[in-house]
């Protein structure tokens, strides 16, 4: 008699229709803050995103973009993964 396939986690999540975190987490890659989604379209703007020369996005504060400049800089010239701050709330 043969088995029948089991669902992964992901697939059973997917089925129930579960979602436990409903709201996107953004946090800036240079002190971890943890940015509102609102901030990115505020005026004055308190978020940025930046983008490395792959292409792939960043969420930076207002205040720490020379930073986080310079953390996608060096991950432009090693190719190792962006050095990001511990996430803070």
């Amino acid at each position: 008699m043969k088995r029948q396939k089991r669902l992964t986690k992901r697939e059973r999540k997917a089925q129930d229709g579960e979602h436990h975190h409903e709201h996107q987490h953004i946090h800036c890659i240079a002190c971890g803050r943890h940015i509102e989604p609102e901030e990115f379209s505020a005026y004055p703007a308190t978020a940025k995103i930046l983008a490395c020369q792959h292409g792939s996005k960043f969420p930076t504060c207002s205040a720490c973009v020379g930073a986080s400049q310079r953390l996608l800089d060096e991950h432009d010239r090693s190719g190792q993964p962006v050095q990001s701050a511990s996430a803070w709330h």
